[in-house]
């Protein structure tokens, strides 16, 4: 969809090299635009509504739709998985669900990244990370099908 490259565009050429669009969400019928950042740092609000405004002066200049639309610029939020592969440099030492291209699901926590793998620890169903003799495990990004972080309330 045009509407989404552009704002990827617009992300690159008004965003600081720090911050990115991980998703643009546009539904065809939809009065929802979503526009999704995050950042190599903590993502502020005010990075996030400076953006809002850009897009949206862009977008009225491109008569991007006749009828209203709602625009909202965030963070993807804990709930969303991780779309790229920039994001996990942040959550290094948190835990992550990833579940893999062949459908097996591991959880652990993430040590390194490495080139274009992520190495994690993986978590003994029984003695967490308490084993005598842990687990790393490398994991190349392409296997991956989706990884979410996992919200500790401890």
């Amino acid at each position: 969809m045009q509407v989404i490259e552009q704002i990827n565009n617009w992300g690159v050429e008004f965003l600081p090299e720090n911050v990115y669009v991980v998703e643009v969400e546009f539904k065809p019928g939809s009065k929802k635009l979503s526009v999704f950042l995050d950042s190599d740092e903590a993502l502020t609000i005010e990075q996030c509504r400076q953006f809002n405004k850009v897009i949206s002066e862009k977008l009225d200049e491109l008569d991007f739709s006749e009828q209203a639309y709602t625009l909202e610029v965030s963070s993807p939020g804990v709930d969303k998985p991780l779309k790229l592969f920039r994001q996990y440099t942040k959550h290094i030492g948190r835990e992550l669900q990833i579940k893999l291209n062949s459908q097996s699901i591991l959880v652990g926590k993430l040590l390194a990244i490495e080139g274009e793998e992520i190495k994690i620890l993986l978590k003994d169903p029984k003695k967490a990370y308490q084993s005598k003799t842990p687990t790393e495990k490398n994991i190349s990004f392409s296997d991956i099908e989706e990884t979410k972080v996992m919200v500790s309330f401890n």
